[in-house]
């Protein structure tokens, strides 16, 4: 039962923070980023809840504490179960078919290293377990690097946009 719970509050902090998203396309890239960070921070386990319903249970901790800004989509990386990117984020797929393990990032978030990113199973994106697809949902332009810290060529991201990074490439991305 207390999964289900969970589940639902997960689902439900996630249809929150999609009509956030929605909602703050026709404002800047800041004040969107502010407001679906605010309402995810709302929508959190433990925070207060609305009238009428019952406060989400305590989540067990994650494997590991990924920076500010990033969302888990798809919290196992050893199934191939696609998960939408939702308006207004960048995501970033484990499997080439958008599939797999899957984060989104709010808009203006950088990563100068994916492969510090974890999923709650354990799953980390390295080597050929790299990141091998993305979508840019955001209306904002991003860059993705073959190499940690921003290094290498920079690839584009065009806002609305979605494509692959080859070979598991995509080892750094941030706002161009």
């Amino acid at each position: 039962m207390e999964l289900l719970n969970r589940a639902a509050a997960h689902r439900a902090a996630t249809a929150r923070a999609v009509r956030a998203a929605r909602a703050a396309r026709a404002v800047t890239t800041r004040a969107a980023a502010a407001l679906a960070a605010a309402l995810l921070l709302a929508a959190a386990p433990g925070a207060t809840a609305d009238a009428g319903e019952a406060p989400a249970p305590a989540a067990a901790p994650p494997a590991a504490v990924n920076p500010p800004g990033v969302h888990v989509l798809q919290p196992d990386g050893r199934i191939a179960r696609h998960v939408d990117c939702p308006a207004g984020w960048i995501c970033l797929y484990d499997g080439p078919a958008y599939d797999h393990g899957a984060v989104a990032l709010l808009p203006g978030t950088a990563l100068p290293d994916t492969g510090r990113l974890a999923l709650p199973d354990g799953t980390r994106f390295t080597g050929r377990q790299g990141f091998s697809a993305w979508v840019n949902n955001s209306p904002a332009a991003y860059c993705w690097y073959p190499a940690r810290d921003f290094g290498g060529t920079a690839m584009p991201m065009a806002p609305d946009s979605r494509g692959n990074a080859h070979d598991d490439a995509l080892a750094s991305l941030r706002p161009c």
